[in-house]
């Protein structure tokens, strides 16, 4: 039997920390363990499951990526607010075509012309695993919110 465990206060945290942020850099491995960063707008809010989402197409460099390296950051900075986030999740693509439709915007029709019915259009799913952030410049050492063992419980 699973255990049901409430995550709603982490889940909300990690909403707060990004509200106002559009856009982060996810950064994926290579296989020759080199780090590679992009920008990539985040798709509406993040799921009850600590589940982020970003929209991309399955013929890019970092699907390939990720295919052989699942572990993934995200960060997001807003140093005139002293707030600094760092996301550790893990990392999957899906074409499911009932995700794709709900959580399609229309913003996304910049990078995506084809809208919707682009041919090579794909989700990436990032599990949350651990965040860490500072909020102020009173602190150096980072705050951390984690979800792993909420996971394995």
């Amino acid at each position: 039997m699973t255990q049901s465990v409430d995550t709603k206060p982490q889940v909300q945290e990690l909403r707060n920390l990004l509200a106002g942020f559009e856009c982060g850099m996810l950064t994926t491995v290579d296989d020759d363990a080199t780090l590679h960063s992009r920008p990539m707008s985040i798709c509406n809010e993040i799921d009850n499951d600590a589940t982020l989402w970003f929209f991309t197409l399955v013929n890019s460099h970092k699907v390939v990526e990720i295919e052989d390296h699942q572990q993934v950051n995200i960060s997001f900075s807003a140093p005139n607010q002293q707030r600094y986030v760092s996301i550790l999740g893990t990392a999957q693509l899906t074409r499911d075509r009932n995700q794709l439709q709900g959580k399609w915007q229309h913003k996304l029709q910049t990078w995506f012309p084809k809208g919707i019915n682009e041919p090579n259009l794909a989700l990436l799913k990032v599990k949350v695993n651990q965040v860490d952030y500072w909020e102020s410049s009173s602190s150096s050492s980072p705050q951390t919110i984690s979800f792993l063992e909420l996971s394995q419980r």
